[in-house]
């Protein structure tokens, strides 16, 4: 205590100072109106600023819950979307539910192998099965394959054993999506009728044939045309739309063939 006292009487002279200059600015600003003004708009000016630095740091800490939030709501427009594909009418509580597609996050990757898989995050405890087609914001993906409980591996366009019903945009004329190897971003739509109406330019989308995918999802644009050695149908290239190298983000359409149609092709195989 007596070490404290004799420190306050050693710097008296600069406490009454400092007091002096605080009681001095407490009747300037409080009493002159211009001053009090220019004060406060500095202070604004510096608290916002510190404002806008702190809400710059709280969203970058916050990108990856927001991007989260992001895929879920662009989930439930697919969703929507596919929907209205459909049918003239929607039944919007089934709509919004999002029930048909699973958001998933690509943990795993390859591109430059004769036959490449990827791994995505969600898996059979959040109703995933082999079968069910996977695509995201630009075109399709691929199909799941193996399912574990929080993990998926998926077979992708660019693998070997890779076949997807595919047709023209706006036509009835369907062939089989397939990938030869070498270029990741090229396919080869094979088994399209030769009288198909099909040019340079011409989108390529899934049929819908199946519950693997809904319609018209993307696929790619047509960047050549040639008869395959049969006569009978044409050999397409295809650019395709999604960049399987930059895999973010990908939707898992979880809806499962009619009962009936299935029952139906099992009496055939039978």
């Amino acid at each position: 205590m007596r070490s404290l006292l004799d420190f306050l009487v050693r710097h008296s002279y600069v406490f009454l100072f400092l007091l002096l200059e605080i009681l001095s600015l407490v009747l300037l600003f409080g009493f002159n109106d211009r001053q009090k003004e220019a004060f406060m708009t500095s202070a604004n000016s510096f608290s916002g600023t510190l404002l806008e630095w702190s809400s710059g740091v709280d969203q970058f800490f916050s990108l990856r819950k927001e991007n989260a939030r992001l895929v879920q709501e662009n989930t439930m427009l697919r969703d929507m979307l596919y929907e209205l594909s459909d049918s003239q009418y929607v039944d919007q509580q089934r709509a919004l539910s999002s029930a048909d597609i699973v958001a998933a996050r690509v943990v795993d990757n390859t591109i430059r192998k004769d036959d490449n898989y990827l791994t995505i995050n969600k898996g059979s405890r959040d109703g995933l099965i082999p079968g069910m087609g996977v695509y995201n914001q630009d075109g399709v993906v691929g199909v799941v394959m193996v399912t574990g409980k929080r993990y998926s591996v998926v077979l992708p366009v660019l693998n070997g054993s890779s076949s997807i019903s595919c047709k023209k945009k706006g036509s009835d004329s369907f062939g089989f999506l397939e990938w030869g190897g070498g270029d990741p971003y090229v396919a080869q739509l094979k088994d399209m009728p030769y009288h198909s109406a099909v040019e340079i330019g011409d989108t390529i989308v899934t049929t819908g044939f199946s519950s693997v995918f809904p319609e018209n999802v993307p696929v790619g644009t047509v960047a050549g045309v040639e008869r395959s050695k049969n006569g009978y149908t044409l050999k397409i290239q295809v650019n395709l739309s999604c960049d399987l190298s930059n895999l973010g983000w990908v939707y898992v359409h979880t809806r499962t063939a009619d009962e009936e149609i299935e029952s139906l092709y099992e009496q055939i195989s039978d």
